[in-house]
């Protein structure tokens, strides 16, 4: 086969795996496409000879760049790109759990708390640690302080510990 020829299919291959790398991403089709179009080059240079080769293949090196900039610009303006695209806006929501425990809130040890366990605060079984170092299982408990998770108690009744 002709190095023309050749040069012509590589050249294809490269813009095909090129386009189908918008559709399947990984990477791997846009890399394939880049050493298809390396080839190409390698091709231009034995068809067209050195210096005609050397002009095509940074033509068609410069022209995939200057087309992959101005896909990147107008993509995501296109009817396609705004099918790939996510149109509205993720807005923050911070959800409060009801049953979530909080400073003042009384319950069980559910288990020994040396200092730390499980214990029943509002119906919810919650991990939760001794503010002092051990409280029997069954002993009333109350909330006093909260940091994300971390759920500090005491013995209830006991203001100072």
């Amino acid at each position: 086969m002709s190095p023309t020829v050749l040069f012509i299919i590589f050249t294809a291959i490269a813009f095909v795996l090129f386009v189908l790398e918008v559709f399947v991403p990984g990477g791997i089709l846009g890399i394939s496409g880049g050493v298809c179009l390396l080839v190409a080059c390698g091709f231009a240079v034995a068809a067209f000879g050195p210096a005609y080769g050397s002009l095509t293949a940074l033509l068609l090196i410069l022209g995939t760049l200057c087309g992959f900039m101005f896909w990147l610009m107008k993509m995501p303006d296109s009817r396609i790109g705004k099918r790939f695209s996510l149109q509205t806006a993720i807005q923050e929501v911070e959800t409060v759990d009801p049953h979530a425990p909080k400073a003042g809130d009384s319950g069980r040890a559910e288990t020994d708390l040396r200092p730390g366990g499980f214990a029943r605060l509002n119906g919810k079984k919650t991990d939760v640690v001794a503010v002092t170092g051990y409280i029997e299982k069954d002993s009333e408990i109350e909330v006093v302080e909260v940091h994300g998770s971390r759920v500090v108690v005491r013995p209830a009744g006991k203001e100072n510990t």
